[in-house]
């Protein structure tokens, strides 16, 4: 089971849950909010980038929150589409990038190598569980989800310690994806 949601379940659900009900009364749709999303990450990675950790770590926060309210809002206002989710979907590989590239950016010279490896533990978490889905099968599985990864890098940027971050998603991001793997190798083989 997908213990790496925790915050998603605990903080922003509970939150983001009653301001879809506010927002359901007014005509923003839930792309708008997956808009205003991703430009609140984006500037969280920009800031970062510029060493502002404290406004990179809101800024993050507060897009993370935006990501859960959209699809609140659509399944409250019964306009949840497919396009809306892909949609959903692209951006938040979009903003990882944005946090990871922005915190390996405010200081290149050290932090390239395993800012690259915590991009691409990432980028295959992320894609392991999106081609299981797309076979069939879910693999709910591994610590290094998004939530997971999210905090870690934004703890370590407000700590000033954005290459201890970085290493660890590489890691937990590297070996969730080879858990993964197997995961979905085993349960498709089982399944013909």
């Amino acid at each position: 089971m997908e213990i790496g949601y925790a915050l998603t379940r605990y903080v922003y659900r509970p939150l983001s849950a009653p301001a879809a009900s506010v927002l359901a009364g007014t005509p923003v749709s839930p792309n708008q909010v997956t808009y205003a999303s991703a430009a609140l990450s984006f500037g969280g990675g920009a800031a970062f980038a510029m060493r502002a950790f404290v406004p990179g770590a809101i800024l993050t926060l507060m897009g993370s929150f935006a990501d859960c309210l959209d699809g609140d809002l659509a399944r409250i206002t019964d306009r949840a589409t497919r396009s809306g989710s892909y949609l959903d979907h692209v951006f938040d590989r979009w903003t990882d990038a944005a946090l990871v590239v922005g915190l390996t950016f405010s200081d290149l010279s050290v932090l390239a190598p395993v800012g690259f490896a915590a991009l691409v533990g990432t980028f295959m978490t992320s894609y392991t569980r999106t081609k299981a889905q797309a076979l069939g099968t879910d693999c709910q599985v591994g610590i290094g989800g998004r939530d997971t990864r999210m905090l870690i890098l934004v703890v370590a940027g407000l700590f000033g310690r954005a290459s201890i971050g970085l290493r660890v998603v590489a890691v937990l991001g590297l070996a969730t994806a080879v858990q993964r793997m197997l995961w979905t190798m085993r349960h498709l083989d089982a399944r013909v």
